[in-house]
């Protein structure tokens, strides 16, 4: 009789985006999640960001705010609903911005968040992730591919020395537009010394999957860096980045062979226990 088949433990941290660039009822992920067995279940909308650092579809600041805080408003009140069915953890998605720091630090503190997802999407002053266009901006503007990524893995150590992050989300983003892969003395070390920042910082390292639908088609961080991450001792986590409920876990099978190919042997899970957030680690 064979050995009945490892089931990989399904949680994302990262996902449950409705408010400014996606869809759905909120309890629609929770059901979805529920139906495909997940372990626990994130919610982590986007930070409305100050008024200088705007996408294009983004709503006016006192808007957005408002926007954010119905949301955080029904996550908390799923979390209490499904309680007994999933553990539900509301938290949010930073916005780091160099300038900003004061504004992401009284915003955190404003919420009575779970966790905080911890990302980067702008340098110098622009939105790189939101069109190639504005990617070419932004590599333009900081004289080249290269030093975009340096200047970006800066961007992320500056992040992760505030110390408000709990999973780092999509490490490598920079590379998302990029015409082929960003590579080089420069940036490997930027790399190096952000994972080292990032083990500091005792943080887990989201392994996202969305990548693959992105014109860079990888796993967000790439197997180099996620073998580097395992080799430092830096444990994962799944996020699927979820933009609708019909995309709550989608892709994270992959995600866990990444894992798998990287060396890991477990997944950090973030759990409830009674008003804690407890890590635990789960086999892969």
């Amino acid at each position: 009789m064979s050995a009945p088949k490892h089931i990989t433990p399904l949680v994302s941290y990262h996902g449950g985006h409705t408010v400014f660039d996606g869809e759905g009822e909120l309890e629609a992920f929770v059901e979805a999640a529920i139906e495909q067995g997940f372990t626990a279940l994130g919610f982590s909308e986007h930070m409305p960001p100050p008024a200088r650092y705007q996408y294009p579809m983004s709503p006016d600041s006192v808007t957005a705010v408002g926007m954010f805080d119905r949301y955080v408003e029904e996550a908390t009140k799923l979390q209490a609903a499904y309680r007994d069915d999933l553990p539900v953890l509301v938290g949010v998605e930073t916005e780091y911005l160099p300038d900003e720091e004061t504004y992401l630090a009284d915003f955190i503190d404003q919420y009575p968040f779970d966790y905080v997802v911890g990302s980067v999407h702008f340098v110098g002053g622009i939105g790189f992730d939101y069109s190639r266009e504005w990617y070419e901006q932004a590599a333009q503007a900081c004289g080249g591919y290269e030093r975009l990524a340096v200047e970006y893995y800066r961007m992320v150590r500056g992040l992760l020395a505030m110390n408000v992050t709990d999973v780092l989300g999509h490490l490598d983003l920079v590379k998302k537009y990029a015409p082929q892969p960003i590579a080089g003395q420069v940036v490997e070390q930027a790399e190096r010394d952000t994972l080292e920042a990032a083990l500091k910082a005792a943080v887990i390292l989201e392994v996202n999957p969305r990548g693959l639908i992105k014109p860079c088609k990888q796993v967000y961080p790439r197997t180099g860096l996620l073998v580097e991450a395992r080799h430092l001792g830096i444990p994962a986590t799944f996020g699927d980045d979820s933009h609708a409920p019909g995309e709550v876990g989608a892709r994270l099978e992959v995600a866990a062979e990444a894992m798998r190919d990287a060396g890991y042997t477990s997944v950090t899970v973030l759990l409830l226990d009674g008003h804690r957030i407890v890590r635990q680690e789960l086999p892969l």
